[in-house]
């Protein structure tokens, strides 16, 4: 039962970890299409925290990891996309 958990915990922080990471990623493309020099540059680190995490989970789970990251990676990007839009009307 423990072990369940501890798997599920990780499937969790890599699905969050890998939402961040490309929501970032996708806020940053947008940041450098717009010239946003500040904004890249900070976003840069939040980039990098999620990335760390991802990684970090993925030595603990192996190839196990392919349905969360993608999930939260595919969630990510879309929310990035609907977020920057409704901030920049």
């Amino acid at each position: 039962m423990i072990e369940v958990r501890r798997c599920s915990l990780i499937y969790l922080i890599q699905l969050v970890a890998s939402f961040g990471m490309v929501f970032f990623k996708g806020i940053q493309q947008q940041n450098v299409i717009g010239g946003k020099y500040k904004s890249a540059f900070f976003t840069s680190y939040l980039m990098a925290l999620f990335e760390v995490a991802v990684v970090s989970t993925i030595v603990l789970s192996g190839w196990n990891s392919v349905v969360p990251i993608g999930t939260g990676g595919a969630l990510g990007i879309v929310a990035a996309m609907y977020v920057f839009r409704r901030v920049h009307k």
